[in-house]
């Protein structure tokens, strides 16, 4: 039986994801353990304090924090996870729009965006190394406060399990090549 590591079950979004692999005949576990088809890391935490606006002072405890809950404990986790990984070797990460240097449009909280906008550049750095090894990428934005949770995580599901086709008019759009992040509706977000 496949099995699929999900980093937390506390919230409705990973619980919903959770039970999705289940019905799918998966075995879902929140410690990597030998067998491992998937990685799955809903890590997605904005803190409280992080609510400063540029010209509004850094407080440096609070991006420290950021960094250490969004990047630093999930790549600890998947450090855990490589040698257990077999069969697929999909390792997917949630992310946001709000660490789209292209995209964004928040105006306040730069320590979580500033977080995953340094995930997305050391899993690129991880996928050059590992893809020759038959790993495969995905970064998620489930549209948190603005998509339905249960729906977001049937388009993480759909997501994660199917490969990508290549496409002919943009090679560089090939997400089992290239690392990408789409939200729930599908759409890819530039970063």
């Amino acid at each position: 039986m496949s099995k699929v590591y999900i980093s937390s079950l506390d919230r409705e979004f990973s619980r919903e994801l959770s039970r999705l692999f289940e019905d799918h005949g998966y075995t879902v576990t929140t410690e990597p353990e030998e067998g491992l088809e998937y990685f799955i890391d809903v890590t997605d935490r904005r803190l409280p304090e992080d609510h400063a606006a540029v010209g509004g002072g850094i407080d440096p405890k609070v991006l420290d924090q950021a960094y250490l809950e969004n990047v630093c404990r999930p790549l600890a986790a998947l450090e855990k996870a490589f040698p257990s990984m077999t069969g697929k070797k999909r390792i997917c990460f949630l992310s946001s729009r709000d660490a789209s240097v292209n995209c964004s449009e928040k105006i306040t909280g730069y320590g979580y965006s500033m977080s995953k906008a340094a995930l997305h550049n050391i899993l690129t750095i991880t996928k050059n190394t590992w893809l020759p090894e038959g790993y495969t990428f995905r970064l998620f934005d489930p549209m948190d406060g603005t998509y339905c949770q249960k729906k977001a995580a049937a388009s993480a599901f759909r997501y994660f399990t199917q490969d990508r086709y290549l496409d002919d008019d943009d090679p560089d759009r090939n997400d089992e090549k290239n690392l990408l992040l789409r939200d729930a509706l599908g759409r890819e977000i530039p970063w």
